[in-house]
């Protein structure tokens, strides 16, 4: 992990890092250290995530409210 590969954004007057990791295995098993922290883990292709939040790409291809996307749509 390179700790210099990072995308920085500010959601809702917080700043948030998201570290791009390059390689890492489709079944890696990741795990929140807060219980309730996160609803679920999942893989999505680019093209699938949401422009918007009314961008409804997610939805039609994939059955997933563009709204399940709110922490990532700064970076996309």
């Amino acid at each position: 992990i390179n700790k210099q590969d990072y995308i920085d954004a500010t959601i809702h007057e917080q700043n948030v890092r998201l570290y791009i990791i390059a390689n890492v295995p489709r079944d890696t098993k990741f795990q929140p250290r807060t219980r309730n922290e996160i609803k679920a883990c999942e893989w999505f292709s680019i093209v699938d995530l949401p422009a918007n939040r009314k961008d409804m790409t997610p939805k039609l291809k994939m059955g997933v409210s563009p709204n399940a996307f709110f922490m990532v749509l700064p970076f996309v």
